[in-house]
Order: structure tokens, then sequence, then C-alpha cells
């Protein structure tokens, strides 16, 4: 096979140049730099150390980025009116778009995962179908209607290590309880986020000038606060180990910083809307920033921005909710909850956080490629972990976001018609 090699490419985590030549697949251990596996790699060297063989393919790589592909720890990929398969198809040409090389596909009414021949469906539509690998997260209880605990050792036995009711928070405790449990005697890991629905039943954005302005009712802040102390208590009793769901508000950062000092087993996450943007971009009934929970206040945005740099948020995530432009047409109180980022996920990233300063290339390789990975597949002793491909971003290309361009197959994206800088090679190997 004809050798490839890169040259003069910038590590984006030190700045510093490189050469690699890329493996053949033969195998071998893959060098590591800065903590970070390279996968694919063969040899890494400072930039114009490296010879270059006869007959070498060689990729001028000056001016681009090289670091690890992302992964996405919470997406959907169901497009209501489309066929499972076209559905997997687009969400993985979306994620290659977006830098992302692997996803955890939260359970929908499509791809209901509480048994094994769905399991199995999945997995055999994403082999055939899709650019990116799927992980898919269990359901917590039968059909995600909060009162059967779904056949855990079976989900398991089909790699699932993630249990999930997606947007769904199980309403019988006992039984809760009881799952965490079960699931901590095989190592899985609930993945939560924080609501009383007593609270948040008929509410429809975050509560104040806004929400006053357009006479809808406000979700208080205070109902995904008591639900993450709540799930998080359980847990702790229980001996389960817990990852908070797309935390909006500076209170939860604050319950999950305190749970971390206490020493429980928790991970969590915030979406990446819910760092950019605010109630007030819901503006004239825009149902385009209708999301579940609700964008937040400025202060919010602000101190789980502070929660990802300190490591008490563990990762950013997508939250991708693809929406056919009918359900979004809608008014507000009728209208779906998501936004479709997976598209334009890590030139967002980079125009919104990385390039203002926001976030450094290492803070954002933790919390959306090695934090997740180590969280959905942790290594044991039977099994490593796989790790990410490398990638390579030119940070200099500036791109308008048009319909037409998106793979998602939906255009409910809040970037749409906006200037985003930045362009990703997936993978190189």
């Amino acid at each position: 096979m004809t050798k490839t090699i890169i040259k003069n490419a910038t590590w984006a985590l030190s700045g510093a140049k490189y050469d690699l030549s890329l493996s053949n697949g033969e195998g071998g251990t893959p060098p590591v730099l800065d903590g970070i596996t390279l996968t694919g790699v063969e040899s890494i060297s400072p930039a114009g150390e490296m010879a270059v063989p006869e007959g070498a393919q060689v990729i001028q790589a000056e001016g681009k980025l090289l670091l690890p592909a992302l992964f996405d720890m919470h997406a959907k990929v169901e497009i209501s009116g489309k066929s499972k398969r076209e559905s997997v198809n687009r969400a993985g040409q979306a994620a290659t778009n977006g830098g992302v090389w692997g996803m955890l596909v939260m359970p929908t009414p499509a791809f209901r995962f509480d048994n094994s021949p769905n399991l199995d469906s999945f997995h055999d539509a994403v082999n055939q179908r899709s650019s990116a690998e799927m992980f898919a997260a269990g359901c917590i209880t039968v059909g995600m209607e909060g009162e059967q605990q779904a056949p855990y050792n079976t989900l398991a036995a089909r790699g699932v290590r993630i249990l999930s009711d997606a947007e769904h928070v199980p309403g019988n405790l006992l039984m809760l309880h009881r799952a965490m449990k079960y699931a901590a005697e095989l190592g899985l890991v609930f993945a939560i986020r924080g609501d009383v629905p007593a609270i948040t039943r008929n509410t429809y954005m975050h509560p104040g000038t806004t929400s006053y302005a357009l006479g809808l009712h406000g979700t208080p802040a205070c109902a995904e606060e008591i639900g993450i102390e709540t799930v998080l208590r359980l847990a702790a009793d229980a001996g389960a180990a817990v990852h908070v769901q797309t935390v909006s508000t500076a209170e939860g950062v604050e319950i999950i910083r305190r749970a971390k000092a206490a020493g429980r087993k928790v991970t969590a996450e915030v979406a990446l809307h819910h760092l950019l943007f605010t109630h007030e971009d819901v503006g004239n009934y825009d149902t385009t920033y209708k999301t579940l929970p609700p964008l937040r206040d400025r202060s919010d945005c602000e101190a789980l921005l502070a929660g990802v740099k300190d490591g008490t948020i563990d990762c950013i995530v997508s939250d991708h909710t693809p929406c056919i432009p009918f359900a979004k047409k809608q008014d507000f109180i009728t209208a779906p909850q998501g936004m479709a980022v997976l598209d334009s996920y890590l030139p967002a990233l980079y125009t919104h956080l990385v390039k203002p300063g926001k976030l450094s290339w290492a803070e954002l390789v933790r919390a959306c490629s090695t934090a997740p990975c180590a969280i959905v597949q942790p290594a044991d002793e039977d099994d490593e972990p796989k790790t990410a491909p490398l990638m390579l971003f030119d940070p200099a290309a500036v791109h308008t976001v048009l319909a037409e361009t998106l793979a998602c197959g939906t255009a409910n994206t809040p970037f749409l018609g906006t200037e985003l800088c930045g362009s990703v090679t997936l993978p190189l190997q």
C-alpha cells in the first residue's frame, strides 16, 4: 500500500508543527502526543524531520490544524416521516461534516432501544448506511413509559453501556431506585436530565421578560435543579453511576460541583446551544430556539462555560434533534423542541468559543472527544476503548450555512444563513 505522509500540520493542542506517517493498517502501537493516542498514525516527528519514502502520497497541511475527531454524547437521528435507514444515513453524513466520528444515539419512538431485535436492527442500519460510528443508549424503561424496567442484562449483552429514556424522566422513583441498584451490578450508567414533570408540565420556555411579553408559561429553573438533586441522591444510595444530561442552569452546575467534591459517581454534559443562546433569542415566537430544557439567562451561559473549563461539566454535546419544516412552522406551543446542529458542530464550536478565546483547543478536545469517549466506552480488562481518528481542520475557511448543503435532511438550525469559520477533513486514515 502507498505510504501517506502529512507535512507541516499544526497540533491544535500546543501549536507545534509535525510531520506524520499514517498507518497502513498493519497494527503496531500508535504514538501518543499530549496524552492523546494518535489513532491511525505510524510515526510522528517535528516538521521537516521526516523523510519521505519514494512513491509516498504527501498531504501538505500548512495552515491546517490537526486534532482528534469529536465524539457527540447526545444525539437523536430519527427524522419524522423518513425511514430508519435514511435517518441513519443522513445523521452519519451530518456528523462527518461536523467533525464527529462517533455519537451516542438517544432512543426515540422509531429507535426504541429496549429489546434485542430493535438494537440489532439499528446496528445493521448503522453498519450499512452510516459514515460515523453510532452507539445506542438503551432505554431505562420499556417503551420509555417510566414504569417497567427494561431488560438491562439483555441490553448489556448487546454492547449497551448507557441507559436513558432521552427527554423522558421516569416518574416512578421506587422503580428507578431499584433499577439503579440492578444496573450498578452490570456497570451501566444512567443518563438522565433534571426535571420535575409536575412543575414543568405545560411550560414552554424560560420564565423571564421574553416569556412574559409572549404570554408563554415559563419553565422554572428550580424544577431542573430539584430533579438533579433527586437523581443524584437516588444514585448515591443505590451505588449507581449517573450522567446528568443537558444541564442548563447555574445552580445545576453548583449541584454537580458539590456532588463531585463529595465523591459521587457523576458526570455531566451541556448542550452547545445552552452555551451560545439565551431565552431572548426566541424573539417573536421563533421555534428554532425552542429547546428542552429551555434556553436560559446569559448568567447561566457563563456559569455553564465556567463549569466546562474547570471540569465540573465533562462534555459539550450537540443535542442534535432534526425536525421536519412543517413541525417547526407550527405555533410555539405545538412545535417540537430541538435543534439540528451536527452538520455545523465543530465550525460552530470554533467560531463561537475557540476563536473568541472562551475555550482553548485542549479544553474543547477534552469536552468533545476524550471525556465522552471515556464515559461511553471505558477501558476494562478485556476490551480497549476505541479512540478518535485524527482530522485536519482549516481555521481560515469561511462558509455560509445553507439549507441545501445540510446533510442531516432538516434545517431547524440556529446557524442557518450565518457565516461559520472552519472546515473539516475527516478522517485522515
